[in-house]
C-alpha cells in the first residue's frame, strides 16, 4: 500500500504568506471604506449644523419687532442694537409660541453673540422683555468651530453700516427709539467652509404716514344730493 504524503514545511510557509498578503489587502480596503464613511458622516453632520443655524437666524430676523425694552439698569434700549466689542446683536422678535397658554407676551428678547474662547455663535434669550438686573439669559450654541464673525446693517438709504443704531446725533432718546435696519448681513469664517455670507431681511416694516385725502368739494355734495 502506498503511504499518503502530507504538506512540507516549505509549502505551509508559502500558503501562510499568501494568506497573510490577502488578509492585509482586505483589511486595508475595509479600513479605507470605514474611514471614508466616518468622514462623510462627519461632513453631513457639519452641513446639517450650518443649515439649522441659518434657519434659526432667518426665522428670528424675519419676526423682528419694533418693541423697545429696558435693560437690567432701567435704561431704554432700541428694538435692535449691535455691540461691536462682543460682536453681539440683540433685538426683539415676535411670534413666540405659547402652547401651554402661560401668562406671558408673544414677544421675546434675544441676542446672538460670538464667544471667542469657545469659537461659538451663541443665542441668548430672556423670559421677559424688561428684565431685572439679576436676570440671566438662556444660552444655546447655534454654530461651533468659527474663526471670525462680522455683522453689517442696511439702513433706509440702502447703505451698509458697521454699527447700529447708526446715528442719533448724540441724543440717547433718539438712539433708543431707532427702528431696526432693513437687512442684516452676517459673515462667518471657519476652517471647513472658509467664508460664508448670509443676508437676512428684517421682517418688520415701519409704516410711513400717507398723504391726507382732500376733503370732499361742495360740487360733489350738490351732485350727490341731486
Amino acid at each position: 500500500m502506498r503511504r499518503a504524503r502530507g504538506f512540507t514545511l516549505l509549502e505551509l510557509i508559502v500558503v501562510l504568506a499568501i494568506f497573510s498578503v490577502f488578509a492585509a489587502m482586505a483589511y486595508g480596503g475595509l479600513n479605507y471604506v470605514l474611514n471614508t464613511r466616518r468622514e462623510l458622516e462627519s461632513r453631513l453632520d457639519r452641513t446639517a449644523e450650518w443649515q439649522k443655524a441659518f434657519q434659526r437666524l432667518r426665522n428670528d430676523f424675519q419676526l423682528a419687532s419694533t418693541r423697545t425694552v429696558r435693560d437690567g439698569f432701567g435704561q431704554k434700549r432700541p428694538a435692535l442694537e449691535f455691540e461691536e466689542y462682543q460682536q453681539r446683536v440683540e433685538f426683539t422678535r415676535g411670534g413666540w409660541r405659547n402652547p401651554l397658554y402661560q401668562p406671558r407676551s408673544s414677544l421675546e428678547r434675544i441676542a446672538y453673540r460670538y464667544d471667542e474662547k469657545t469659537e461659538e455663535l451663541v443665542r441668548e434669550t430672556w423670559r421677559v422683555l424688561d428684565r431685572a438686573e439679576d436676570r440671566d439669559p438662556v444660552r444655546l450654541v447655534v454654530l461651533s468651530q468659527l474663526d471670525e464673525v462680522r455683522w453689517r446693517f442696511l439702513d433706509n438709504n440702502r447703505e451698509w453700516r458697521e454699527r447700529w443704531p447708526s446715528g442719533g446725533g448724540g441724543n440717547p432718546n433718539a438712539t433708543s427709539s431707532s427702528p431696526p435696519p432693513k437687512a442684516v448681513e452676517l459673515t462667518l469664517k471657519s476652517k471647513d467652509y472658509d467664508e460664508v455670507r448670509w443676508l437676512f431681511r428684517i421682517g418688520v416694516e415701519v409704516a410711513k404716514p400717507g398723504p391726507t385725502p382732500p376733503p370732499p368739494s361742495d360740487e360733489g355734495k350738490k351732485e350727490g344730493n341731486g
